[in-house]
């Protein structure tokens, strides 16, 4: 994981944010719908767009990430929009929640086995009941593409695989669909891009 870190260490050290300021598509609209003042916890942040978003909109807002400069920089977004949000600085295979949120959300969160199944049914766990967990992740159908994405089969998704992992714990999957999506993410995630989106709730 130490190398995990170190590489997105790097990735968000470059001047300005790679995948922009904005938030993710999926994830906005998801934002949107949910009810004021909530309190969201956002897995694998980055840089910010969508914890800062969420912000913006109302909510009681936390991002986690394992990445320093990630959250540095997660909160200067915050802070220049005039918005305070809770960072939490861990690996996802030591996170170990101190509450339940009303949702839980990532955008393109790279977790392989066991590590993907674990932190899905924390996830869940950690949801008040009637919660949503949301995510958008990329497909294996991503691979050859170059619009984003790692080039590993490990951490890429089909909804098959999010299926399984899911059915067992306690939410009912209100939406689980591999699609194309077409992605203005700052520098890293521009064009046609194959994605696996999901949101459950919490039973």
């Amino acid at each position: 994981m130490n190398d995990q870190r170190e590489f997105w260490n790097e990735r968000f050290g470059r001047e300005g944010y790679f995948y922009g300021t904005t938030p993710n598509r999926y994830l906005a609209s998801h934002i949107d719908a949910l009810s004021p003042n909530q309190t969201i916890l956002f897995l694998g942040e980055g840089e910010g767009r969508n914890a800062v978003y969420a912000a913006t909109c109302g909510h009681t807002v936390t991002a986690l990430d394992a990445a320093e400069i990630g959250l540095a920089k997660t909160a200067l977004l915050a802070q220049n929009r005039g918005f305070e949000i809770s960072l939490i600085h861990t690996d996802l295979e030591f996170w170990t929640p101190s509450q339940k949120y009303d949702a839980i959300m990532c955008s393109f969160l790279h977790l392989v086995e066991p590590l993907r199944s674990e932190v899905f049914a924390k996830a869940i766990e950690h949801l008040n009941t009637g919660g949503v967990f949301v995510g958008e992740f990329f497909s294996i159908h991503q691979l050859p593409k170059n619009t984003g994405g790692p080039k590993d089969t490990d951490l890429l998704y089909t909804a098959h695989e999010l299926s399984s992992i899911l059915k067992p714990l306690p939410c009912d999957i209100l939406h689980l669909a591999e699609t194309d999506t077409e992605l203005r993410e700052g520098t890293g995630h521009i064009g046609l891009a194959s994605v696996v989106q999901m949101k459950v709730q919490k039973q």
